[in-house]
């Protein structure tokens, strides 16, 4: 009778968990031909359009788990991608470029409430790299900010979604408010625009989306950030011990590598 009880229970354990396994689209599929995807398509058709427009835009969104506890947050933000330079013929195919990040929403307020850190601004300065890999079967991308440690990656297959993974880990000697707890990971996806998809989401015109335009934007961003003419501030020297005997080495070997410079 127990042994009866048992069987019935792990039967019903067994349905259950066959029921919630995790599946995929076209599993079970042979891997495609090197150069196409699961749809029967280049895996270059983002790649390409990129390159005969000059620029891509992108929908970012994420999920992520901040180090705090219980602190998650999802978000979303359009990314323009252009000033790029693009490998040779003969080479395999490559891309980098410039990139300007608008929040959406609320994306910006809700990292900073969980711990991120994050400067309150309309757009932020970002570069971009992409690389064929034949192994892979696919573009691998990376997006990193030029104001912040983050790394962002993820692979182009030429579908107009592609999956990414995005870190950070701990800001070890910064001194922004948040620095403590700005450590993260997430998930998310990265969807491809036309530049007329593009427009509507950024409440902007078409005609104000273009290459040109983009380099404009891009250096005002970034000066945003990066003033010109502003002194670098100078570290402040320890007050006595080991530590201010080093930092007297490195100051004079600092100056030393200045003056020789000069001359």
């Amino acid at each position: 009778m127990m042994r009866g009880v048992l069987t019935a229970l792990l039967l019903a354990h067994a349905i259950v968990f066959m029921h919630a396994a995790t599946s995929i689209p076209n599993e079970g599929n042979d891997p495609p031909k090197t150069g196409f995807n699961t749809n029967g398509t280049s895996i270059f058709t983002n790649y390409d359009n990129f390159k005969a427009n000059g620029q891509a835009f992108l929908l970012y969104e994420a999920s992520l788990v901040l180090e705090t506890p219980y602190q998650n947050v999802s978000v979303a933000t359009i990314l323009w991608i252009s000033a790029a330079s693009f490998s040779a013929a003969h080479l395999p195919p490559a891309v980098n470029a410039r990139v300007v990040i608008y929040p959406l929403g609320s994306a910006v307020k809700d990292l900073n409430n969980a711990g991120s850190q994050v400067d309150f601004l309309k757009s932020y300065a970002s570069l971009y790299a992409s690389s064929y890999s034949a192994q892979v079967n696919a573009m691998e991308q990376v997006l990193i900010q030029t104001t912040d440690d983050w790394t962002l990656r993820s692979w182009d297959d030429g579908l107009l979604v592609n999956p990414h993974i995005i870190w950070e880990g701990d800001d070890a000697g910064d001194k922004s408010a948040n620095a403590a707890t700005s450590a993260l990971a997430g998930f998310g996806t990265i969807t491809w625009l036309t530049v007329e998809q593009a427009s509507l989401v950024m409440n902007v015109s078409v005609a104000d989306l273009t290459p040109a335009k983009f380099d404009v934007e891009y250096s005002a961003v970034w000066y945003r950030s990066n003033p010109p003419n502003e002194p670098t501030p100078s570290p402040t020297p320890p007050s006595s011990g080991a530590g201010r005997r080093d930092f007297g080495v490195t100051a004079f070997v600092m100056t030393v590598v200045m003056m020789m410079a000069m001359c």
